[in-house]
């Protein structure tokens, strides 16, 4: 069977790294894509909207080629939805299936991780925003500017063009995002597919070798993390903990302002990225896995790496990390956005520690939901099945 998967880039995140995989592991499967990786990113603002360019490439691509299904992963951010009218005409003249693999929430909201920003402050949607709200709240952090194109793309897309209905399947690596898809979309056919993930050998529950806790976080260090919020909340905390950082990104600054403002350097601590190998052996030093995330994310695979290596979890109680993290037998959950709450939590977590109640994840079940054999039997499946 011949499987096209198209993405924005090559090289990124989580998103790109599934796209990749997707390319190994299904034979005959040919790619299409904007960049290699987001630095290589040139698009105009009018681009963004519609891009024309990347309309005739994709024609241009498709032309005396037959494939059977097309997989189309992100595609908002560079290639535009220009491509899926591409799509219908190609969808009419071959009999192809068309399958969405969602990464975030673009199809129920313009800000691809559901929120809004008020007053500089990050704001969840609890249901897809009506025409109204759209119009109206700020979708972007960068400006007015950046979220007047997020809404103008997303309106003319979906509300005026309706470029949804080329999907004949969507794919949701958590019952969360699947639910926000469905409820705005009730006639659309989404299901459910766990993201792969690579889970480090496994190893004895992990006792507590003192009264420290020292916990972890890894991944990007972006605004959305909640890390500046999670690092101010520990500042009046009177448990003996440590919490190390380990990553990269735009937010690291602000971090380490943080850091020194709540006097927090002889506790709080920012390594760089390590390569996964490296990753899996540095996380034997740690405790706990703390993702304080203000947005709900879809299904953030760190928690099932950490829950594999045998690590405690202290998540944020929303979305799909409350999602994964209850898969993850995790029993801690905090409110990101509250201070005094996060700092309340962490007082019943750190006395669990204590006390060595802190339950592992089922290393057996977590194996076969993440795992890459049962990925690949699963998304078969769906690009064979009829709805």
């Amino acid at each position: 069977m011949a499987v096209l998967l198209i993405n924005d880039y090559w090289e990124g995140g989580g998103a790109e790294s599934v796209f990749r995989y997707q390319s190994e592991i299904l034979a005959e499967s040919a790619v299409f894509y904007a960049f290699k990786n987001i630095s290589d990113w040139k698009i105009s603002p009018l681009e963004y909207i519609y891009s024309f360019r990347f309309r005739k490439k994709l024609e241009d691509f498709l032309k005396n080629r037959h494939f059977d299904a097309i997989i189309v992963h992100n595609y908002c951010g560079a290639l535009s939805p220009s491509i899926l009218g591409v799509l219908k005409k190609y969808k009419q003249c071959e009999k192809c299936k068309i399958i969405y693999y969602a990464h975030d929430f673009h199809l129920v909201c313009p800000n691809r991780g559901y929120s809004y920003f008020k007053n500089g402050e990050t704001v969840n949607f609890t249901n897809p925003p009506a025409l109204s709200e759209i119009l109206s709240k700020r979708l972007d952090f960068r400006g007015i500017s950046h979220s007047l194109l997020k809404k103008i793309q997303w309106i003319k897309a979906y509300k005026l063009c309706k470029a949804q209905e080329v999907f004949d399947l969507v794919l949701s690596p958590s019952e969360f995002l699947a639910a926000q898809i469905r409820s705005l979309y009730p006639n659309m056919d989404v299901q459910r597919i766990y993201n792969p993930c690579s889970l480090p050998a496994l190893s004895e529950k992990k006792s507590k070798t003192g009264d420290t806790m020292r916990m972890v976080y890894f991944g990007r260090l972006s605004q959305e993390k909640g890390l500046v919020n999670f690092i101010n909340a520990l500042k009046n905390s009177n448990i003996n903990f440590t919490f190390t950082i380990i990553g990269e990104g735009e937010d690291k600054e602000k971090i380490e302002n943080a850091i020194k403002c709540n006097s927090l350097d002889k506790k709080v601590f920012i390594r760089p990225r390590l390569p996964q190998n490296k990753l899996y052996q540095a996380l034997a030093e740690f405790d706990i896995f703390v993702l304080p995330s203000l947005w709900y994310e879809n299904a953030p695979l760190s928690i099932v790496e950490a829950a594999g290596a045998g690590l405690g979890l202290f998540l944020s109680g929303h979305g799909g990390v409350l999602e994964i993290g209850k898969i993850c037998n995790a029993g801690h959950f905090f409110n990101p956005f509250d201070l005094n709450n996060i700092a309340a939590k962490l007082d019943v977590l750190y006395s669990d520690f204590r006390s060595n109640k802190l339950v592992p994840a089922d290393y057996k079940l977590i194996t076969e939901l993440f795992g890459k054999e049962q990925y690949l039997k699963t998304l078969k499946h769906y690009i064979e099945y009829e709805s």
